[in-house]
């Protein structure tokens, strides 16, 4: 299975996507639940860190990936509902 991570170790989160943003797995520890930690900013970078990788690794893998309806992070961007976003 193709997937990416990406972590932030100074907040205390980590998460893993496969490609287009699916979210595999989602790790919190202490920090992240520090009031002021900004926790739905850092999650949304984070996916969007690790669905770029992912993508890339697919498409590697894969070759054109517009066919499975991923067209590249920018528009994996798209596929989560703006109420999500802060």
């Amino acid at each position: 299975m193709i997937s990416a991570h990406a972590h932030d170790p100074d907040r205390g989160v980590a998460v893993e996507v496969g490609p287009g943003g699916t979210l595999l797995d989602l790790t919190l520890d202490g920090r992240a639940l520090r009031p002021g930690s900004d926790l739905a900013r850092t999650i949304l970078a984070l996916v969007d860190t690790a669905t770029a990788r992912a993508d890339a690794r697919a498409a590697h893998a894969l070759g054109d990936l517009t066919d499975l309806g991923i067209r590249g992070s920018a528009e994996a961007e798209d596929t989560t509902p703006t109420t999500w976003r802060v």
